[in-house]
């Protein structure tokens, strides 16, 4: 008789987190490198500062090319709000969550979502009790250092129903974070400045997640 297989383990999603963009042109194409080379749930844009049109205008144009490969689109930045709708994105990323995140939540859902980047254990209690999407833990929303990352992410996951997007700030920390099963591993710089591309680094980094996941016979 064979021995029972192992079942496989949840599956970790990928989530990309663009630059702050004030010139979109020459980040389009890579953004769209990015999305159609793995399997990515959302893609969190992050906009500059800027007038309302433009900001506007510059939504419209990623959203596309996020929901042209399936992927949710989010927005983040300063007064984006006034435009998650406008633009057709799926929501909003809150990078900074106060004590108005309750308010933010019922404002947006059910119909987007909201997800957010607590910068403590009960800010992200907090946010998982006002009902938001996920809580994403890691350094490029001014969280912890990669380490402290891990530690939240241990304590989060078996505990908590909310999701945990986990950031990886190099493609090397994609594999510890998906053995700890976040539900997402985020990328951001280490993608975008990889020296193969956006493309190469996003099917090295499916690779790992495929060997990370795999059952074991």
């Amino acid at each position: 008789m064979s021995a029972a297989k192992t079942p496989p383990r949840p599956v970790t999603r990928l989530m990309l987190v663009t630059p702050e963009l004030a010139d979109i042109e020459t980040f389009e194409p890579m953004l769209e490198a990015a999305v159609s080379a793995g399997d990515v749930a959302a893609v969190v844009i992050r906009l500059a500062p800027a007038d309302e049109r433009t900001r506007l205008s510059r939504a419209k144009a990623l959203v596309q090319i996020v929901h042209a490969e399936g992927a949710a689109a989010l927005l983040c930045g300063e007064d984006i709000e006034d435009i998650v709708g406008r633009s057709g994105a799926d929501g909003v990323h809150v990078a900074t969550p106060g004590e108005d995140i309750a308010e933010i939540v019922a404002r947006f859902q059910p119909e987007k979502i909201v997800g957010c980047a607590p910068q403590s254990r009960d800010g992200a209690m907090s946010a998982g009790e006002a009902g938001c999407d996920y809580v994403l833990f890691g350094e490029d929303f001014g969280g912890a250092p990669f380490p402290a990352t891990l530690e939240r992410v241990e304590w989060w996951v078996p505990i908590f129903e909310t999701p945990c997007v986990a950031f990886a700030q190099t493609l090397e920390d994609v594999a510890p974070l998906a053995a700890l099963d976040a539900e997402f591993v985020a990328l951001g710089e280490a993608l975008w400045r990889h020296e193969g591309g956006p493309a190469t680094a996003m099917a090295g980094v499916g690779a790992t997640l495929s060997l990370v996941k795999a059952p074991t016979p």
